[in-house]
């Protein structure tokens, strides 16, 4: 199987491991065409940097729109592909994206299969000409890869044609596994409850500050670790500075290869999510890669990560918005330090076994080779 995968996301190497994994199967050539730079929703320029001893061809493009996920366009794409001859394409964009009109217009001129990555987890209605291109998608396409089941019923409310196999988002387990350290560099002291992710209102942070609270009149001793960015980032620092020295550590937005050592400082993180009109959590990366960690999580009733943890056994649900619910549920796992650790032993053994990169690459290889006529 002769496969190119486009994806703007694998401008950053550790975004590369799954594909990676793919490409180290015996039947598979594959073609990674990524942008050659790109800036993020942060303002960071990054610059493509190929994966350390992967075994695929990457061919690195240069964009017209860096940044924007919705319009940007590769340059050079058509004589990429051209050269390459591959049977199938995976687009990792999305499907309403100039990338996808791209997609689209050299499928015809060059004939292969095309798969593209569903990530939508709620119904929802585009204007012209969005509308129209993800409607020629969905009817044009081979193969949809839904990252979750609700994600491939989208697919089916919206009319898509073409088989869908649900393939997760993975883990790189060798990466994100247990390493205690950095506690006291960031002048914490045990137990520490994390966060990982943006700091915007719909990720929670206003329940997780209520809940902390609540636990501090409660006389519980704890720290809170936050790691991450975003529109809440003032009201974090104004919070944190009321409370006590050493009580809450801001680490701010760090390289996701770094995550993991942060993890590792945690006793358990939470995921307060919230859902909102306009979406809801369409996986839970962080849950995944907390338990790949042997963190336990608490996990609010948003969108896909009840399922996550009731999959895993790696943590519990309480009802989002419930600030007295999540400090029950924190105070619980503080008060249960055994507990806690069987909850992430037990849920990392299920993420290795059914989130890392090379079951996942498993799963996405055997969707893909039959659209593919392997």
């Amino acid at each position: 199987m002769r496969l190119a995968v486009i994806s703007h996301a694998c401008v950053v190497d550790v975004n590369q491991r799954l594909y990676a994994e793919l490409a180290k199967l015996p039947d598979v050539e594959l073609l990674l065409i990524a942008p050659r730079v790109w800036r993020a929703s942060t303002g960071r320029v990054v610059r493509f940097r190929p994966l350390e001893g992967a075994r695929y061809l990457a061919r690195p493009l240069p964009v017209w729109g860096s940044g924007q996920i919705t319009f940007h366009v590769y340059r050079g794409l058509a004589r990429a592909l051209r050269e390459f001859r591959p049977t199938a394409v995976y687009l990792d964009e999305e499907p309403y994206s100039l990338a996808a009109a791209q997609i689209l217009r050299l499928q015809r001129r060059l004939g292969f299969r095309l798969a593209f990555c569903q990530t939508q987890n709620l119904v929802k209605r585009y204007p012209w000409p969005f509308s129209r291109l993800e409607r020629r998608m969905l009817d044009t396409c081979d193969l949809i890869i839904a990252i979750t089941q609700e994600c491939a019923e989208v697919a089916a409310t919206k009319g898509a044609r073409s088989p869908v196999a649900v393939v997760p988002l993975g883990v790189d387990t060798d990466r994100f596994r247990p390493r205690p350290e950095l506690q006291a560099e960031l002048g914490l002291t045990a137990p520490v409850v994390g966060y990982v992710g943006r700091l915007a209102p719909e990720k929670g942070l206003p329940d997780l500050r209520a809940a902390v609270d609540l636990l501090r009149a409660g006389g519980h001793d704890f720290s809170v670790l936050i790691v991450g960015d975003g529109p809440e980032r003032e009201a974090m620092r104004t919070w944190a500075q009321a409370g006590a020295a050493g009580t809450v550590a801001l680490a701010g937005s760090v390289p996701h290869s770094e995550v993991p050592r942060y993890l590792n400082v945690c006793d358990l993180t939470v995921l307060p999510a919230r859902t909102r009109p306009g979406g809801k959590e369409q996986f839970g990366r962080t849950v995944i890669e907390s338990l790949a960690c042997a963190v336990p999580v608490v996990g609010s009733t948003c969108g896909e990560v009840p399922r996550l943890l009731a999959e895993t056994g790696g943590g519990v649900v309480f009802p989002e918005r419930d600030a007295e619910a999540l400090s029950a549920a924190i105070r619980d796992m503080l008060l249960d330090p055994c507990g806690r650790k069987a909850m992430g032993e037990r849920g990392r053994e299920v993420v290795v076994r059914e989130y890392s990169y090379p079951r996942v690459a498993q799963k996405l290889h055997a969707a893909l080779r039959e659209i593919a006529g392997a």
